[in-house]
């Protein structure tokens, strides 16, 4: 081989990495100018209700418990209502004695993920509400549904603890133990319905 054929040889393999050194370059360009396509949602919310009822007897060493309500992934509880029902079961009021000598009977309510805690107390019926602001429709524009779930995993309560604690103060009498009653909570929730739009 003369010096002659070193000569272009050596050009081509010069040619040769300059011509790869160019294209690896513009594919890095390349990628780094296109720009990453966003997909557009439309996240609308709908509206649900349930209930937990209970029952149980209240006296005089008083009553409690914790009930925990765990929603779908994405659900965002916004009301909660607890409604207690009792009748005094030895009423004497306007028997015997003209004045009302009826047990009264105090609920206290605590659910702390909606910062919640409120008590009152009567003579039947008790009710306490707590409520927030609905999540309101929104759209997003994301690069993935992940992306989406992720925005939507941040927004949700779907699992919340309602403690509910219970006092008598019953007639001052020897036998008059305490009274039965039936527990309601009623929560009301939302869940997201996502769209392509």
């Amino acid at each position: 081989m003369d010096r002659q054929d070193k000569i272009v040889i050596l050009a081509g393999v010069v040619i040769l990495l300059i011509s790869i050194m160019g294209i690896v370059y513009h594919e890095k360009t390349y990628v780094a100018s296109e720009e990453v396509k966003k997909v557009s949602y439309t996240v609308s919310w709908k509206e649900y209700s349930d209930e937990l009822v209970d029952s149980g007897f209240v006296g005089r060493d008083g009553w409690e418990n914790g009930y925990e309500i765990d929603l779908p992934e994405n659900a965002y509880v916004y009301q909660v209502e607890v409604k207690i029902d009792w009748s005094d079961n030895l009423n004497f009021h306007g028997l015997i004695l003209p004045w009302n000598w009826s047990d009264k009977i105090e609920a206290s309510v605590n659910i702390n993920e909606l910062q919640f805690s409120q008590s009152a107390g009567g003579y039947e019926r008790i009710e306490l509400d707590v409520s927030k602001d609905k999540p309101k429709d929104f759209q997003a524009d994301v690069e993935s549904k992940e992306e989406l779930n992720e925005i939507l995993k941040n927004m949700a309560l779907n699992k919340i603890t309602c403690n509910v604690s219970l006092s008598i103060t019953p007639k001052p009498i020897f036998f008059d133990r305490g009274n039965d009653f039936t527990l309601h909570i009623i929560y009301h929730y939302c869940i997201p319905e996502v769209k392509t739009t």
